[in-house]
């Protein structure tokens, strides 16, 4: 899905197509983003010391020709137009959601070309009117239309820079009725949390206590079962995974600050599962 600036980030995880892959390095197009203006997308770079890290005897055997995959920017010349990117600095769960992500987004402008077309637009005339907007106000498109289905059509009508007519706006906000479905993520974890002080038991207690007390941030659920001195299990249910990760470092905070020198907490991570 296209983006607003022509190249990213420094740190931004960006979905990448494998062009070439050459002895020291492998070439990149990052589709999403037009680069240099004589230029249909920018283009980047990933040093073989950056593809993995162990030892690569086999560059084929990482990565290929036409593959797509998330990687991590690290330096952008928008002079030469070049970016500088890193597959090992990122993680599985990073793979995972980024390229969930980029194809949820991908079908989501595939149904805005569609609601262009129906309506007498031009995709870049739609962007400029509605969508650029509602990124920039809710961080992501998927973030925007899902608020606005969750809160009603008052959500798209408020949204500072949107400039469609009424009937526009009404015909926006039914395709997002129809073809929007509130994703969440789903976290699962494991606490080994220890004291030996006299009344232990009751601190820990007190500890899962303060920390399902904690103020969630909306669409956020949590339980916790006792599942065998000294394991505790999380279920952490969240609308995103920056949502999700936010309140787990605060959980795990909460029962670290609760116990203090009183015990130990150590936290042992299972997969992320997405739904939508």
């Amino acid at each position: 899905m296209r983006n607003k600036y022509p190249f990213p980030q420094i740190g931004e995880v960006v979905i990448c197509r494998v062009e070439s892959v050459m002895r020291g390095y492998i070439q990149v197009l990052l589709e999403d983003y037009t680069g240099l203006r004589n230029e249909r997308n920018a283009h980047g770079m990933i040093h073989i010391s950056e593809l993995s890290n162990r030892w690569v005897k086999n560059i084929n055997s990482i990565i290929s020709i036409g593959q797509r995959v998330a990687l991590q920017t690290l330096r952008v010349n928008e002079n030469r137009g070049y970016v500088d990117l890193s597959l090992r600095r990122v993680n599985k769960v990073q793979q995972s959601t980024t390229m969930n992500s980029w194809k949820y987004a991908t079908k989501l402008e595939g149904l805005l070309k569609f609601f262009a077309e129906q309506h007498d637009l031009t995709l870049d005339v739609l962007y400029v009117k509605a969508i650029w907007p509602l990124i920039e106000s809710y961080g992501d498109l998927r973030t925007s239309f899902e608020e606005i289905k969750e809160e009603g059509i008052g959500e798209l009508e408020n949204v500072e820079g949107v400039d469609l007519s009424p009937e526009l706006i009404k015909a926006l906000y039914e395709l997002i009725i129809e073809n929007i479905t509130i994703s969440k993520v789903h976290l699962s974890c494991e606490y080994d949390v220890r004291s030996q002080a006299g009344n232990g038991v009751s601190l820990i207690k007190e500890a899962f206590a303060a920390a399902a007390r904690l103020r969630k941030a909306k669409g956020i659920v949590t339980t916790f079962s006792y599942i065998g001195a000294p394991i505790y299990r999380l279920e952490l249910e969240a609308k995103n995974y920056p949502s999700a990760e936010k309140h787990l470092t605060k959980i795990t905070e909460k029962i670290e600050s609760t116990l203090g020198t009183k015990g130990t907490v150590e936290l042992f991570r299972d997969e992320l599962s997405h739904s939508q």
